[in-house]
């Protein structure tokens, strides 16, 4: 059996990869070079392990997709580093005979500590201490700097959400979250019908949006539901872009109608250099790396090796799209 690896998980995860099969082949190709003799004369591979170097080169160097997608034709198996379903990639390879399966659930612990990372920096003043020091100014800070007792609303309390809803808890916050199906959980004090959102938007300290990408989710954040949010409310989207209407954000964030927003994703990926998110006030932006993390990589190498011996034993696939 051949495998397509990237040259990294070739070099760090090939002992362990192999381990499930010793007759397992490792091909290795170096993901930002198409034009590189493996990926033109490569030999049929029966399983891609699509990994993020893969993901992300695709995204930087849109000409790689069109080399990356023929090589996804010709396998049986592919493991992606995808969380969702929703990427122009994942779709056209799905129209491919191949088993495709995601990575749901690897990203949620970095991706949550993104954002009480998040909470925290706004809730403590981070930056503020930090301008102050610049300045050797000794100046102390008075305010309300702990999340106990402060709100949060969870928009989708999936896996990600749930692991937001899990630390929030910890700092002793009332969790209240939106799911489409209703379930118990440990974690929230409430869940609700997305329905409600509008409702119980106008009452929390913080509103973190956990959204995967579709008609009902987007511009879920608007003028109108920014006008319900209190003037010292947090906006998170850890989501997709697509949840944002962002002219509506800036207008709420350079007019004090909300105090700060934290954007890990927009609707245009790399952020446009013109977009005024960049200069709005108390706009934190981050370039879609929340769940970048050593330990999110470990855990997706050993859901690969799950699935692939699942897949020579011919059991169900975990994660299968």
């Amino acid at each position: 059996m051949k495998i397509l690896v990237s040259n990294n998980t070739k070099q760090f995860f090939g002992d362990q990869i192999k381990q499930i099969d010793s007759s397992v082949e490792l091909i290795a190709i170096d993901p930002n070079d198409c034009e590189s003799p493996p990926w033109r004369n490569i030999d049929k591979c029966d399983v891609f392990y699509l990994t993020y170097e893969f993901m992300f080169a695709v995204d930087l160097n849109p000409k790689l997709t069109e080399p990356l997608i023929n090589l996804c034709s010709e396998v049986s198996f592919i493991q992606t580093g995808y969380a969702g379903t929703d990427s122009p990639l994942i779709q056209t390879i799905l129209k491919n005979d191949a088993q495709v399966a995601n990575a749901s659930g690897i990203h949620a612990i970095p991706i949550a500590n993104y954002v009480l990372a998040q909470m925290l920096r706004w809730t403590k003043r981070i930056d503020k201490h930090i301008e102050l020091q610049k300045n050797t100014n000794w100046e102390a800070w008075g305010g309300d700097g702990e999340l106990t007792y402060k709100s949060i609303l969870i928009l989708g309390y999936g896996g990600i959400g749930q692991e937001v809803g899990r630390l929030a808890k910890s700092f002793g916050m009332q969790v209240l979250a939106t799911k489409r199906s209703k379930f118990e959980c440990p974690f929230a004090d409430s869940i609700h019908h997305p329905d409600n959102t509008l409702q119980l938007i106008a009452d929390v300290d913080f509103v973190v949006a956990c959204l995967p990408s579709d008609k009902e989710t987007t511009n879920i954040i608007n003028k109108e539901s920014l006008s319900l949010m209190k003037e010292t409310a947090m906006l998170i989207n850890v989501g997709r872009g697509n949840a944002v209407n962002e002219e509506d954000l800036i207008e709420a964030l350079n007019s004090d109608q909300i105090a700060c927003a934290a954007l890990d994703t927009t609707k245009i990926e790399p952020l446009p250099m013109d977009s005024g998110l960049w200069t709005a006030k108390n706009c934190y932006i981050s370039p879609h790396d929340s769940a970048h993390s050593l330990h999110a990589i470990i855990r997706m190498n050993e859901l690969f090796c799950e699935n692939l011996q699942n897949f020579i034993n011919n059991k169900p696939i975990k994660n299968l799209i």
